[in-house]
């Protein structure tokens, strides 16, 4: 059976991959890795085939003897927070967060509201790769129940952000998707003037696609420059992730948020630990120079920042991808709190977004991908190692080479059928050299 699981839970096309009779499998393999009771959250983005893969994980679960609150339709964050809110036994999100909308997934999560760890991953894969799911006699079916838990996080995570003096003109693209039920709104009690763009539920995601890369948010970019705005905000398609527009319209690589946020978050503390994997750019290392710190790197995926975590202790963790994790408050990536904190730590500034970017120091980044099989990624990672062996490399996640003027990530995604390419530079030339090294080694090795 091949691993289901990838970077973050079990994703692929709906009804094609990631069928009903899966859904309610995995459902059924959670509640027998539960003991066959306890209580459980669910929570479901609003893409076409979410309420679909509820009904069938909720029939499993229940099928399996846990009780089920169904928190409905529900960012990540909120579904986390829903978790240790009702003191639930575990959680389930059917999401597959930036995928493209035919895409889904469902994602565990363990009852202080992180995800499920590799090895809890791995204990449902092997129940359900041998066939050992159990249940019970019709006494002991599990009921479902409504929740809500939109209301209590709003109130909570409010409590959480200073409300600023100087009050901002923000602009918001939530993509059609999960964003829309809380950004906006948490951004106008803080007394900010929001304009909403893309702010009605859509599963089909007509709008934009929901990766928030530069070239998916150009419609972001026109209105914050053309309404005199001094930021944009995008999220993903289950608001655990969220980047950052400036006064010009210039998307901010999530990382730089990361930094910012980062920086302005972890002021006045100790030896702050921040966690992130290999690909986030060195602005992070720079920021925990500057706060007397020190990052910790880890491999990529939400499970990997969370169990060092969980391991060793932290302040903070992130993504490369705008992915946030504010270990005080939760175990989740909270794209809806790096947006408010974001915004907080810009009015505090007194400066543009453009003046408080420019307190970073410049890297200059390439991301690019190759399809390569499944089949195919442990053999050309091998004959990659061959060719880069004469460089410093990490092997902690894919290959990192390490060049003296910048660094290269060549790593198999966990998630889909490529590799992807990041070089990092202080130049903009060196950096487009290194990813060019970097893919012509691949296509080589794939050759």
């Amino acid at each position: 059976m091949p691993r289901l699981f990838g970077t973050f839970g079990v994703r692929g096309v709906a009804n094609v991959e990631l069928t009903p009779e899966l859904a309610y499998r995995l459902g059924l393999a959670l509640a027998t890795h539960l003991g066959n009771g306890g209580e459980v959250a669910v929570g479901r983005d609003n893409r076409t085939s979410s309420e679909m893969l509820e009904q069938a994980v909720i029939s499993g679960l229940t099928s399996g003897g846990c009780r089920v609150l169904r928190l409905g339709l529900v960012p990540t964050p909120v579904l986390s927070f829903g978790v240790r809110h009702f003191r639930c036994s575990a959680g389930v999100m059917i999401t597959a967060s930036h995928n493209p909308p035919e895409y889904n997934g469902v994602k565990f999560w363990e009852e202080d509201g992180s995800g499920f760890s590799r090895e809890r991953e791995g204990e449902i894969e092997k129940l359900l790769e041998e066939g050992r799911l159990r249940k019970v006699g019709w006494r002991e079916i599990g009921r479902v129940e409504e929740a809500d838990a939109l209301e209590p996080y709003r109130e909570e995570v409010l409590k959480r952000v200073r409300p600023p003096e100087r009050k901002l003109k923000v602009v918001v693209d939530c993509g059609n998707a999960m964003g829309s039920l809380v950004v906006p709104g948490l951004l106008s009690e803080l007394g900010m003037q929001v304009i909403s763009l893309n702010d009605y539920l859509d599963g089909t995601y007509p709008s934009r696609k929901l990766e928030p890369l530069p070239e998916n948010l150009t419609l972001l970019s026109r209105t914050v420059a053309s309404t005199g705005a001094d930021l944009g905000i995008a999220l993903d398609g289950d608001a655990d992730r969220s980047v950052v527009a400036d006064e010009r319209g210039r998307v901010l690589m999530g990382d730089r948020v990361f930094a910012l946020v980062a920086r302005h978050y972890l002021r006045g503390r100790r030896r702050p630990r921040i966690i992130t994997p290999v690909a986030t750019s060195s602005v992070i290392d720079d920021v925990a120079r500057e706060l007397g710190g020190e990052v910790v790197r880890t491999r990529v995926g939400e499970p990997e920042i969370v169990g060092e975590f969980k391991r060793n202790g932290g302040d903070l963790g992130g993504e490369e991808n705008g992915g946030v994790m504010f270990f005080d408050w939760s175990r989740c990536r909270e794209g809806i709190l790096t947006s408010l904190k974001f915004v907080e730590a810009l009015a505090e500034s007194g400066k543009s977004t453009s003046e408080f970017d420019a307190t970073l120091p410049l890297y200059f980044q390439v991301k690019e991908r190759v399809p390569c099989p499944n089949e195919l990624k442990e053999r050309v990672l091998r004959r990659l190692e061959e060719e880069f062996s004469s460089y410093h490399l990490d092997r902690t996640d894919g290959l990192k080479i390490q060049t003296g003027d910048g660094w290269l990530l060549l790593r198999p995604s966990g998630t889909e059928p490529i590799f992807r390419c990041f070089a990092e530079a202080r130049t903009e030339n060196r950096a487009r050299e290194l990813a060019e090294l970097g893919l012509r080694k691949l296509r080589e090795a794939m050759g």
